[in-house]
């Protein structure tokens, strides 16, 4: 549609606003086209949504329209998303952009506010970028925004690898620190034993329950996992064999607490471990291992495991198949060096002629 046009003749409609198409349209200044309702629909119904639309674009002292974008976007997006997390993350886009328009909103307005608020934090900035390239791209499908998505081109720096490997002594130690949280103790040996993100060990269930697709399955003797990491993505997932070691585990996890709920590691009532509560639960027993200096997460129990895969005499392809990695230089990352090699290259000092 083209740009609004001055009306020559008075149709009794309010500023801005023209009928097109059996449908209504708002213009609002510096905006582009918004359809309020259909002509059908009645005066009553053009009015309500005008007025919505305006809350939404007015600047207010100063206020911009993002605050009220972003709670109109969580609302229609969350079941979208699985990580209960995710409606938070629109609390930090509001604050940090409680004074500017969607309009206003740049490249520049972006890296400035992942710079600002994330500066030591390369991961949250990366999460915090994802929120915001979903939200700008829900508005351009609204025509709330007609530029180019702002975060379009924004280069944000890597994360290194961890470089950290518990040692066998170290995981011992830790583990017999964890006896007094025997399902925390459940988490840590099925991370280990099916070298799977605690993520997915957390999300198991005893049987198939919806599209978590995380689950065991006795009658064929394997349990099911479908990494969240690439459900929407490559969509891998992989198959892993219940062992006796691995049978052994499922039957000391069934048996604490409340037996009859879904949840392979669940608490005392039956409800779901988080990641922030096991992490702590695991850091305690660090501490009480006298192992802090390391900071020692639930995540390097997957780097632990298939580095000990490796070690053990599997090659890569069989753990990049283990792990559900769709690339195979993914699962060369988890592994790490544990010994130091020694050169053989021997020099002298060189005399002169």
């Amino acid at each position: 549609m083209n740009a609004a046009r001055r009306r020559i003749v008075p149709d009794g409609l309010p500023n801005r606003v023209y009928s097109k198409s059996g449908s209504y349209y708002w213009y609002p200044k510096g905006g582009s086209w918004i359809k309020l309702c259909r002509v059908d629909d009645g005066e009553t119904k053009m009015l309500e949504r005008l007025a919505s639309e305006k809350r939404k674009r007015e600047s207010m002292n100063g206020i911009g329209n993002v605050p009220a974008l972003v709670d109109e976007y969580v609302q229609e997006k969350r079941s979208e998303h699985r990580e209960k997390g995710w409606p938070s993350l629109g609390n930090y886009v509001k604050n940090g952009f409680a004074d500017i328009n969607v309009n206003q909103v740049d490249n520049a307005t972006i890296v400035e506010f992942l710079r600002g608020h994330y500066k030591d934090k390369l991961p949250m900035q990366r999460v915090m970028r994802s929120f915001l390239n979903g939200f700008f791209r829900w508005c351009r499908e609204k025509r709330y925004y007609d530029g180019e998505n702002p975060c379009n081109g924004i280069r944000l720096k890597t994360k290194k690898p961890r470089d950290v490997y518990i040692t066998d002594e170290h995981f011992a130690a830790i583990r017999a620190q964890l006896a007094g949280d025997p399902m925390i103790l459940c988490l840590v040996d099925l991370c280990y034993l099916t070298v799977q993100r605690s993520t997915e060990v957390r999300a198991l269930r005893w049987k198939e329950e919806g599209a978590n697709g995380n689950w065991v399955d006795r009658e064929n003797g394997v349990i099911h996992f479908m990494p969240s990491k690439t459900r929407d993505s490559s969509g891998i997932a992989v198959d892993w064999p219940i062992t006796p070691e691995i049978e052994a585990v499922l039957e000391i996890a069934r048996g604490i607490g409340k037996i009859k709920g879904p949840n392979v590691i669940h608490k005392i009532a039956g409800g779901v471990w988080t990641a922030p509560d096991s992490l702590k639960i695991w850091r305690r027993a660090c501490n009480r291992a006298k192992l802090q200096e390391f900071k020692y997460t639930i995540k390097d129990i997957r780097a632990k495991a298939l580095t000990d895969a490796r070690r053990a005499g599997y090659d890569v392809d069989a753990l990049q198949v283990a792990a559900a990695h769709a690339d195979k230089a993914t699962t060369e990352i988890y592994f790490k060096e544990l010994e130091v090699p020694v050169s053989n290259v021997r020099l002298a000092i060189p005399k002169s002629a």
